[in-house]
Protein backbone atom coordinates (compact mmCIF):
# COMPACT_ATOMS: atom_id res chain seq x y z
CA UNK A 1 0.00 0.00 0.00
CA UNK A 2 1.59 3.39 -1.10
CA UNK A 3 1.71 6.00 2.08
CA UNK A 4 -1.21 8.22 2.27
CA UNK A 5 0.95 11.17 2.23
CA UNK A 6 1.88 10.42 -1.66
CA UNK A 7 -1.64 10.23 -2.43
CA UNK A 8 -1.15 14.08 -2.34
CA UNK A 9 0.37 13.60 -5.84
CA UNK A 10 -1.65 13.81 -9.05
CA UNK A 11 -3.81 12.88 -10.27
CA UNK A 12 -6.32 15.13 -8.84
CA UNK A 13 -10.07 13.10 -8.00
CA UNK A 14 -13.42 14.43 -9.47
CA UNK A 15 -16.12 13.50 -8.19
CA UNK A 16 -19.55 13.31 -9.89
CA UNK A 17 -22.42 12.37 -7.81
CA UNK A 18 -25.86 10.89 -8.53
CA UNK A 19 -29.45 12.11 -10.07
CA UNK A 20 -30.95 14.46 -7.21
CA UNK A 21 -27.99 14.75 -4.68
CA UNK A 22 -25.70 16.83 -5.26
CA UNK A 23 -21.77 17.86 -4.26
CA UNK A 24 -22.18 17.69 -0.55
CA UNK A 25 -23.77 13.69 -1.27
CA UNK A 26 -19.53 13.16 -1.53
CA UNK A 27 -18.51 14.83 2.11
CA UNK A 28 -18.52 12.57 3.96
CA UNK A 29 -16.53 10.33 1.93
CA UNK A 30 -13.97 12.41 1.29
CA UNK A 31 -13.19 13.59 4.33
CA UNK A 32 -12.82 9.66 5.01
CA UNK A 33 -10.33 9.46 2.02
CA UNK A 34 -6.58 10.07 3.35
CA UNK A 35 -4.02 12.62 1.60
CA UNK A 36 -5.70 14.07 -1.36
CA UNK A 37 -4.37 17.93 -2.18
CA UNK A 38 -6.91 18.26 -4.54
CA UNK A 39 -10.22 16.33 -4.35
CA UNK A 40 -12.82 18.36 -6.49
CA UNK A 41 -16.73 17.49 -6.24
CA UNK A 42 -19.26 19.40 -8.80
CA UNK A 43 -22.47 20.09 -9.18
CA UNK A 44 -24.51 18.60 -12.25
CA UNK A 45 -26.43 20.43 -14.89
CA UNK A 46 -30.45 20.57 -13.05
CA UNK A 47 -28.29 20.50 -9.57
CA UNK A 48 -27.51 23.33 -7.05
CA UNK A 49 -27.12 26.55 -9.22
CA UNK A 50 -26.13 25.08 -11.99
CA UNK A 51 -29.09 25.41 -14.84
CA UNK A 52 -30.34 22.05 -16.54
CA UNK A 53 -30.25 20.80 -20.28
CA UNK A 54 -32.31 20.06 -22.94
CA UNK A 55 -32.95 16.67 -21.75
CA UNK A 56 -33.62 13.67 -23.92
CA UNK A 57 -32.21 9.71 -24.93
CA UNK A 58 -28.57 12.36 -25.56
CA UNK A 59 -28.53 13.36 -21.76
CA UNK A 60 -25.94 11.03 -20.82
CA UNK A 61 -23.40 11.94 -23.47
CA UNK A 62 -24.40 15.59 -23.30
CA UNK A 63 -23.32 15.33 -19.84
CA UNK A 64 -20.78 14.10 -20.44
CA UNK A 65 -19.40 16.76 -22.70
CA UNK A 66 -20.45 19.52 -20.00
CA UNK A 67 -18.27 17.37 -17.42
CA UNK A 68 -15.16 17.47 -19.98
CA UNK A 69 -15.39 21.07 -20.54
CA UNK A 70 -15.32 21.71 -16.61
CA UNK A 71 -12.41 19.68 -16.37
CA UNK A 72 -10.81 21.86 -18.96
CA UNK A 73 -11.57 24.77 -16.90
CA UNK A 74 -10.73 24.10 -13.65
CA UNK A 75 -7.50 22.89 -15.38
CA UNK A 76 -7.65 19.41 -14.27
CA UNK A 77 -4.90 16.95 -16.26
CA UNK A 78 -5.69 13.16 -16.46
CA UNK A 79 -7.93 13.53 -13.33
CA UNK A 80 -9.13 9.86 -11.36
CA UNK A 81 -13.06 10.57 -12.43
CA UNK A 82 -15.28 8.45 -9.30
CA UNK A 83 -19.01 8.47 -10.29
CA UNK A 84 -21.89 7.27 -7.92
CA UNK A 85 -25.15 5.97 -9.88
CA UNK A 86 -25.85 8.18 -13.41
CA UNK A 87 -22.23 9.96 -11.90
CA UNK A 88 -20.94 6.48 -12.33
CA UNK A 89 -22.04 6.08 -16.42
CA UNK A 90 -21.14 10.20 -16.94
CA UNK A 91 -17.56 9.20 -15.95
CA UNK A 92 -17.48 6.29 -18.52
CA UNK A 93 -19.07 8.66 -21.21
CA UNK A 94 -16.39 10.93 -20.08
CA UNK A 95 -13.82 8.52 -20.31
CA UNK A 96 -14.27 8.28 -24.08
CA UNK A 97 -13.99 11.96 -24.76
CA UNK A 98 -10.99 13.21 -22.75
CA UNK A 99 -8.05 11.32 -21.50
CA UNK A 100 -8.47 10.62 -17.57
CA UNK A 101 -6.51 8.48 -15.26
CA UNK A 102 -9.23 5.92 -13.80
CA UNK A 103 -12.38 5.98 -13.88
CA UNK A 104 -14.61 4.57 -10.43
CA UNK A 105 -18.10 3.93 -10.61
CA UNK A 106 -20.47 3.09 -8.05
CA UNK A 107 -23.78 1.91 -8.33
CA UNK A 108 -23.40 3.15 -11.77
CA UNK A 109 -26.26 3.10 -14.05
CA UNK A 110 -26.29 1.96 -17.81
CA UNK A 111 -26.02 -1.85 -17.75
CA UNK A 112 -29.41 -3.06 -17.31
CA UNK A 113 -30.56 -5.38 -20.19
CA UNK A 114 -34.37 -4.22 -19.05
CA UNK A 115 -35.46 -1.03 -16.70
CA UNK A 116 -36.65 -3.82 -13.72
CA UNK A 117 -35.53 -1.38 -11.67
CA UNK A 118 -38.63 1.10 -13.00
CA UNK A 119 -41.08 0.01 -10.27
CA UNK A 120 -38.37 1.09 -7.60
CA UNK A 121 -38.37 4.75 -9.60
CA UNK A 122 -41.55 5.52 -10.15
CA UNK A 123 -42.38 3.92 -5.97
CA UNK A 124 -39.66 6.81 -5.05
CA UNK A 125 -40.87 9.84 -7.19
CA UNK A 126 -44.38 9.20 -6.03
CA UNK A 127 -42.87 9.27 -2.43
CA UNK A 128 -41.01 12.79 -3.49
CA UNK A 129 -44.08 14.60 -4.76
CA UNK A 130 -46.11 13.54 -1.73
CA UNK A 131 -43.61 14.92 0.46
CA UNK A 132 -42.57 18.07 -1.91
CA UNK A 133 -46.57 18.82 -0.21
CA UNK A 134 -45.49 19.80 2.72
CA UNK A 135 -42.54 22.60 3.52
CA UNK A 136 -39.25 22.20 4.75
CA UNK A 137 -39.90 22.59 8.44
CA UNK A 138 -42.81 19.91 8.37
CA UNK A 139 -40.61 17.89 6.38
CA UNK A 140 -37.50 17.85 8.34
CA UNK A 141 -39.59 17.06 11.39
CA UNK A 142 -41.19 14.17 10.23
CA UNK A 143 -38.12 12.80 8.57
CA UNK A 144 -36.52 13.01 12.06
CA UNK A 145 -38.94 10.01 12.44
CA UNK A 146 -37.28 6.72 11.31
CA UNK A 147 -40.39 5.35 10.46
CA UNK A 148 -40.93 8.07 7.84
CA UNK A 149 -37.52 7.52 7.28
CA UNK A 150 -37.59 4.63 6.32
CA UNK A 151 -40.96 4.78 4.08
CA UNK A 152 -39.21 7.97 2.19
CA UNK A 153 -35.72 6.76 1.86
CA UNK A 154 -36.04 2.76 1.67
CA UNK A 155 -36.07 2.05 -1.89
CA UNK A 156 -32.55 4.30 -2.25
CA UNK A 157 -31.03 3.21 1.14
CA UNK A 158 -30.58 -0.27 2.99
CA UNK A 159 -30.05 1.40 5.99
CA UNK A 160 -32.77 4.29 5.81
CA UNK A 161 -33.22 4.66 9.77
CA UNK A 162 -29.71 4.77 10.83
CA UNK A 163 -29.41 7.82 8.40
CA UNK A 164 -29.21 11.28 10.29
CA UNK A 165 -32.09 13.28 9.98
CA UNK A 166 -31.14 16.33 8.84
CA UNK A 167 -29.03 14.14 6.56
CA UNK A 168 -32.18 12.41 4.88
CA UNK A 169 -33.71 16.07 4.71
CA UNK A 170 -31.12 17.64 2.33
CA UNK A 171 -31.48 14.71 0.35
CA UNK A 172 -34.94 14.48 0.08
CA UNK A 173 -35.04 18.26 -0.57
CA UNK A 174 -32.16 17.97 -3.29
CA UNK A 175 -33.92 15.68 -4.59
CA UNK A 176 -37.56 17.59 -4.92
CA UNK A 177 -35.52 20.62 -6.09
CA UNK A 178 -33.47 18.94 -9.06
CA UNK A 179 -34.15 18.04 -12.57
CA UNK A 180 -34.33 14.32 -10.95
CA UNK A 181 -37.45 13.45 -12.75
CA UNK A 182 -36.44 14.65 -16.00
CA UNK A 183 -33.09 13.04 -15.57
CA UNK A 184 -34.62 9.79 -15.25
CA UNK A 185 -37.06 9.63 -17.59
CA UNK A 186 -34.14 9.76 -20.04
CA UNK A 187 -31.07 8.71 -18.27
CA UNK A 188 -33.29 5.60 -17.25
CA UNK A 189 -33.28 4.75 -20.87
CA UNK A 190 -29.24 4.91 -21.81
CA UNK A 191 -27.72 2.03 -21.68
CA UNK A 192 -23.71 1.95 -22.08
CA UNK A 193 -22.23 0.00 -24.70
CA UNK A 194 -19.08 1.51 -26.38
CA UNK A 195 -15.74 0.22 -24.97
CA UNK A 196 -13.52 2.30 -22.78
CA UNK A 197 -9.63 2.60 -23.85
CA UNK A 198 -7.68 -0.79 -22.73
CA UNK A 199 -5.13 1.94 -21.36
CA UNK A 200 -7.63 3.53 -18.60
CA UNK A 201 -7.95 1.32 -15.99
CA UNK A 202 -11.92 0.84 -15.12
CA UNK A 203 -13.28 0.45 -11.33
CA UNK A 204 -16.93 -0.80 -10.95
CA UNK A 205 -18.53 -0.95 -7.47
CA UNK A 206 -21.57 -2.77 -6.64
CA UNK A 207 -23.78 -2.56 -3.39
CA UNK A 208 -25.66 -5.95 -2.52
CA UNK A 209 -28.64 -4.36 -0.93
CA UNK A 210 -29.01 -1.69 -4.00
CA UNK A 211 -32.53 -2.31 -5.38
CA UNK A 212 -31.73 0.47 -8.42
CA UNK A 213 -28.90 -0.72 -9.82
CA UNK A 214 -29.01 -4.57 -8.60
CA UNK A 215 -25.91 -6.98 -8.13
CA UNK A 216 -26.91 -9.17 -11.57
CA UNK A 217 -25.87 -5.89 -13.26
CA UNK A 218 -22.59 -6.82 -13.12
CA UNK A 219 -23.10 -9.56 -15.84
CA UNK A 220 -23.88 -7.39 -18.38
CA UNK A 221 -21.27 -5.10 -17.45
CA UNK A 222 -18.49 -7.92 -17.26
CA UNK A 223 -19.96 -8.02 -21.08
CA UNK A 224 -19.65 -4.40 -22.15
CA UNK A 225 -16.13 -3.84 -19.82
CA UNK A 226 -14.59 -7.53 -19.48
CA UNK A 227 -11.27 -5.68 -18.64
CA UNK A 228 -12.98 -4.05 -15.62
CA UNK A 229 -12.23 -4.73 -12.07
CA UNK A 230 -15.17 -5.44 -9.57
CA UNK A 231 -15.92 -4.79 -6.10
CA UNK A 232 -18.87 -5.05 -3.87
CA UNK A 233 -19.85 -3.31 -0.52
CA UNK A 234 -21.44 -5.35 2.03
CA UNK A 235 -24.96 -4.31 3.37
CA UNK A 236 -25.30 -0.96 0.64
CA UNK A 237 -28.06 0.12 -1.08
CA UNK A 238 -28.38 2.16 -3.90
CA UNK A 239 -26.99 5.76 -1.50
CA UNK A 240 -24.15 3.83 -0.93
CA UNK A 241 -22.34 6.84 -0.20
CA UNK A 242 -24.79 7.77 2.94
CA UNK A 243 -25.28 4.02 3.89
CA UNK A 244 -21.74 3.07 4.11
CA UNK A 245 -19.02 6.36 3.57
CA UNK A 246 -16.42 4.37 5.04
CA UNK A 247 -16.55 1.60 2.48
CA UNK A 248 -17.00 3.63 -0.70
CA UNK A 249 -13.98 6.07 0.54
CA UNK A 250 -11.86 2.47 1.19
CA UNK A 251 -12.56 1.41 -2.38
CA UNK A 252 -11.93 4.79 -3.73
CA UNK A 253 -8.51 4.96 -2.06
CA UNK A 254 -7.63 1.57 -2.79
CA UNK A 255 -8.36 2.12 -6.43
CA UNK A 256 -6.51 5.43 -6.52
CA UNK A 257 -3.65 3.78 -4.78
CA UNK A 258 -3.23 1.70 -7.80
CA UNK A 259 -3.77 4.79 -10.41
CA UNK A 260 -1.06 6.90 -8.50
CA UNK A 261 1.42 3.33 -8.75
CA UNK A 262 0.62 3.41 -11.95
CA UNK A 263 1.45 6.91 -12.83
CA UNK A 264 5.34 6.40 -10.64
CA UNK A 265 5.69 3.34 -12.71
CA UNK A 266 5.12 5.82 -16.24
CA UNK A 267 7.44 8.60 -14.73
CA UNK A 268 10.15 6.15 -14.00
CA UNK A 269 9.96 4.62 -17.38
CA UNK A 270 10.02 8.23 -18.64
CA UNK A 271 12.48 9.07 -16.78
CA UNK A 272 15.10 6.29 -17.44
CA UNK A 273 13.86 6.80 -21.57
CA UNK A 274 15.36 10.21 -21.28
CA UNK A 275 18.86 9.27 -19.86
CA UNK A 276 21.41 9.20 -22.52
CA UNK A 277 24.45 7.25 -21.77
CA UNK A 278 27.83 8.40 -22.08
CA UNK A 279 30.30 6.80 -24.80
CA UNK A 280 33.91 7.21 -23.75
CA UNK A 281 36.81 8.22 -26.89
Amino acid sequence: MAEPSRLAEDPQLLLLHAAGLGRASWDAVVERIPGFARTIAIDLPGHGSVPGLAYDRDVVPRLAEYVAERIAALGLRRPHVVGHSLGGVIALELARRVPVAAVTALCSIGFRAVCHASICVVRTHAILRATAAVGPKTRGRLLGRGIVRRFVMGSVSARPVALRAEVAAADVTSMITSDLSALSRYAGLYSFRANVDDATPVNLVWADQDRVVPLRDALRARQVLPRAQHFVIPGSGHFVVRDDPHGAAAVIHACHTQVLRERQAENRRGARGNVNPQHGN
